[in-house]
């Protein structure tokens, strides 16, 4: 199964309407963001020759420490996905203003990071961890776009990714629109048991 978002099919609605949550810099070619979670710890090493407008996006989010407080909603097998902060007010401004598409130029092989979409121009907040050699993603025409680029990888804690909480399996990505609107409210009533991310952070960075 591939549907990786229905909200963010939504993508192109109206633009954000706070600018100074929106504003983006040029990121490192090069950087380390830690997430803290509810089952441990792991390292995300973004490469910004891979997918330059989704990593300078990552950067200004970790930053923010935008994913504190975000559920990993659906956990199976080949991925473990999350990007609400489970803030509806907060994620519909960047939902609402997603990245034009970019070519793949890194393979979905186990341990790699990409955005998740629901067609042309959706790439916002939603990120997936490939648990699994994913490669058939590289090529995939999904909903009008081919391919999905990975914008880094899972430097250290792969063992933490692994163990994430997995019992509910795909059935949260049905309610997308539920979690969007509701928040993290949602998800702990109808899915409980789910891992989250407790706090995002930069630790290193190469220019």
């Amino acid at each position: 199964m591939v549907a990786f978002s229905t909200a963010t099919a939504l993508a192109c609605a109206a633009p954000p309407s706070d600018a100074d949550t929106m504003r983006t810099e040029t990121a490192p070619d090069s950087f380390l963001v830690a997430f803290e979670t509810s089952r441990g710890d792991f390292v995300m090493e973004l490469h910004r020759e891979w997918s330059p407008m989704g990593v300078d996006r990552i950067h200004r989010l970790a930053l923010d420490n935008f994913y504190a407080g975000a559920r990993i909603y659906r956990v199976n097998p080949r991925y473990a996905q999350f990007g609400y902060t489970g803030r509806p007010r907060l994620d519909s401004i960047w939902v609402g203003h997603a990245l034009p598409d970019e070519p793949v130029l890194a393979s979905n092989v186990r341990g790699t990071v990409s955005f998740a979409r629901g067609g042309p121009g959706t790439r916002s907040v939603i990120l997936f961890v490939n648990r699994s050699d994913n490669t058939d993603l590289d090529r995939l025409e999904w909903r009008g776009v081919l391919g999905f680029p990975p914008v880094g990888r899972i430097r250290s804690g792969m063992e933490v990714v692994d163990a994430l909480y997995a019992d509910h399996g795909d059935d949260p990505l049905q309610w997308e629109d539920s979690t969007a609107a509701l928040g993290n409210a949602f998800l702990d009533r109808r899915y409980p048991g789910l891992d989250s991310i407790i706090g995002v952070r930069i630790v290193e960075d190469w220019r």
